[in-house]
């Protein structure tokens, strides 16, 4: 096994498919090689089979990955990819950026407060952070 670690933008947004093993996230990753005249842009395709960050991972988003490292030859053209151990998310896709998105605290605070006002009317609360609309995700999430 050869393991490798990136840290590249999705060029894409993340696609979940399934096998007979069940499901997985499949995306790309463009990674920056080189500088100047030099600088070029490496491409990997990734598969990860934990589902769960797919909704996180669109088109921009900065993802550092770390997994099994295969390369294979077809039509005289190297392609690389990447069975992903582990897949962090850095930071926010370059549109949220220039957004000014609202950052964890202020949008946890914001969901308690809803919270509170559905406790007070006596409604029996169950609640996924995770899937709240008001929940804008970024890079200060401790993942």
């Amino acid at each position: 096994m050869k393991v490798i670690t990136i840290i590249g933008r999705l060029t894409k947004d993340c696609e979940v498919h399934k096998n007979d093993r069940g499901e997985f996230a499949a995306f790309s990753v463009a990674v920056d090689d080189g500088y100047g005249e030099n600088k070029g842009t490496i491409y990997f395709g990734v598969s990860f089979w934990r589902t769960q960050l797919a909704q996180y991972l669109t088109k921009g988003t900065q993802v550092g990955v770390t997994g099994d490292f295969k390369s294979r030859e077809y039509n005289d053209k190297t392609y690389f990819s990447i069975n992903a151990t582990d897949v962090k998310l850095l930071g926010n896709s370059n549109k949220n950026q220039s957004q000014g998105t609202m950052n964890v605290p202020e949008a946890a605070a914001k969901v308690a407060e809803k919270e509170k006002a559905r406790y007070a009317e006596g409604e029996k609360i169950e609640v996924d952070y995770s899937r709240d609309a008001d929940l804008d995700l970024n890079d200060e999430i401790p993942f």
